[in-house]
């Protein structure tokens, strides 16, 4: 039963995320990504921490294909 709980939270929020790129981008073009960091930055200065806007923020990259890789994976790479 418990499962069933996460699993349609995790949808709820996963069709949130959805929602508020879809904005972004509307409201924003090609400075979306830029918008929802900004967001995502100022989220993370709040207690309790909300993650929403990193999601966000990367849903933004995946579509558009501003995906940056993380300090620890351009190390490996480089």
């Amino acid at each position: 039963m418990m499962l069933f709980a996460w699993l349609k939270q995790r949808r709820k929020a996963s069709r949130r995320i959805s929602a508020d790129a879809d904005s972004l981008i509307a409201q924003f073009g090609q400075n979306a990504y830029g918008e929802a960091r900004s967001r995502a930055i100022q989220a993370l200065r709040r207690r309790p921490v909300d993650p929403h806007w990193s999601d966000v923020r990367r849903e933004i990259g995946r579509r558009t294909g501003r995906v940056f890789l993380d300090t620890a994976t351009r190390y490996l790479e480089g």
